[in-house]
């Protein structure tokens, strides 16, 4: 069976589609999308028709508007082969479809596409599950969610975040997809605690660089903290101002080489997904972003000039 998988690139949700893919069929092709460009780089394929000849393809931790959503549901053949798997509640509307499974929460707490997709593999007995895999989706799912922080104090779960930062998308990819395919029990080896400490280590000093330059600006009503980092920063610069307590509601996290703007909740109850909409993105309540458009930039530079969005 010939598989094509569309997922996220950018964390390690995304990449648990593609481990999990390559653990069940082992040779399959693969694209990695950021959250803005998937409509665009699902229309190429399709309308290329390079999606013809596989079997099934899959979209994980991503999801099409309504737009390319409709477009497959009048497809029959593309639709047969379609199965979309998402968890972020800006998208839960889209669930709708025959070929779309969208959940954002379950009885072990808040979803993430790869413990969704995990499911799903298992139901159709495309994977059989077994302890290493559990721990590596329950891993997964907690650090996705940020439950890792917020529940169980999970440094293991961070940490198998830190091995996807030190190394890239790319080797994340090889070196969970042959760890996961021989080994019975998931732990860290010695080479990736190095990898860990390392990280750790250089982070630290990065992330406070980052903090000495935020701009406090008053944003939608709510007190905000803006700065300009590199984006694999973005989760621990935001830990870092929970963990201080700093006096904002929500941080605004700009990485003008990723193209992309994250919005973290700092203090409880804010609600950023609102404040990623009115700035054409999407994600959860306590975890959204957007694409950084020129105007977008125009507005912020407004702002950190004293003007109110």
């Amino acid at each position: 069976m010939k598989n094509f998988i569309f997922s996220h690139k950018s964390d390690i949700d995304g990449l648990g589609n593609i481990i999990l893919l390559k653990l069940a069929y082992n040779n399959i092709d693969y694209e990695l999308c950021e959250t803005f460009d998937i409509n665009e780089k699902f229309e190429y394929y399709y309308n290329n028709k390079l999606l013809d000849n596989y079997d099934k393809i899959y979209i994980t931790d991503l999801c099409l508007d309504k737009k390319h959503l409709d477009m497959i549901n009048d497809d029959s053949n593309i639709k047969s082969k379609m199965k979309l798997i998402d968890h972020h509640k800006s998208v839960e509307g889209f669930d709708s479809y025959d070929f779309t499974r969208i959940k954002v929460k379950n009885e072990k707490g808040l979803c993430c596409a790869t413990s969704l997709f995990y499911e799903y593999l298992i139901e159709n007995s495309f994977l059989k599950a077994n302890k290493a895999l559990d721990k590596f989706c329950e891993l997964t799912r907690r650090y996705d969610t940020w439950e890792w922080k917020n529940i169980y104090n999970d440094e293991m779960a961070r940490n198998l975040s830190l091995i996807f930062e030190s190394v890239g998308a790319q080797r994340y990819i090889d070196i969970m997809y042959k760890k996961l395919k021989s080994e019975e029990i998931f732990e860290f080896s010695d080479v990736e605690q190095a990898l860990i400490d390392s990280r750790k280590d250089k982070m630290l000093e990065k992330v406070e660089s980052y903090v000495k330059n935020i701009v406090y600006k008053d944003m939608f009503g709510l007190k905000a903290g803006i700065v300009f980092i590199s984006y694999e920063y973005r989760n621990e610069v935001a830990q870092y101002l929970i963990d201080k307590d700093y006096d904002i509601d929500f941080v605004m996290l700009i990485s003008v080489e990723h193209s992309t703007i994250s919005y973290r909740s700092i203090r409880p109850g804010s609600n950023v997904r609102i404040v990623a909409e009115n700035m054409g993105g999407k994600g959860h309540d306590s975890a959204a972003g957007s694409n950084l458009t020129q105007e977008q930039m125009d507005s912020i530079l407004n702002l950190i000039l004293n003007h109110k969005i």
